[in-house]
């Protein structure tokens, strides 16, 4: 074996392994902050339909936990080679617009709740 051997396969520095520590931190932070929101969706969609919903109701219901996991699984995917502020910055940027989604959706169910029925 030669001693001038590549350090690609070599073991990660501190500061790498604490840069993988603090995403995966930011991730699980966020993962669950994003799992509030689909959950409170969800939960929502079963208490107002007791009494009967269209499909388009339905469909307007759980469009904000869709959205919320689209959000979170488009941020990983498009930030997994950037820093852990950027990173963490576009979660909270993400879960902010998701969360102003589903209150407005909530707003929309409150107003329109007699068409999205069929009453």
């Amino acid at each position: 074996m030669n001693a001038d051997v590549s350090t690609a396969g070599a073991v990660p520095t501190a500061s790498g392994r604490l840069s993988r520590v603090l995403r995966a931190a930011v991730t699980g932070v966020g993962g669950l902050a994003y799992a509030f929101i689909i959950w409170t969706a969800v939960f929502y969609a079963i208490q107002i339909t007791a009494g009967g919903m269209s499909g388009y109701g339905w469909f307007i219901l759980l469009l904000p936990a869709i959205v919320a996991a689209v959000v979170f699984v488009v941020v990983l995917v498009l930030l997994r080679r950037r820093g852990v502020g950027a990173f963490a910055l576009a979660m909270l940027a993400g879960l902010g617009l998701s969360a102003v989604f589903l209150l407005d959706t909530f707003s929309y169910v409150i107003r329109n709740l007699a068409a999205l029925t069929g009453a």
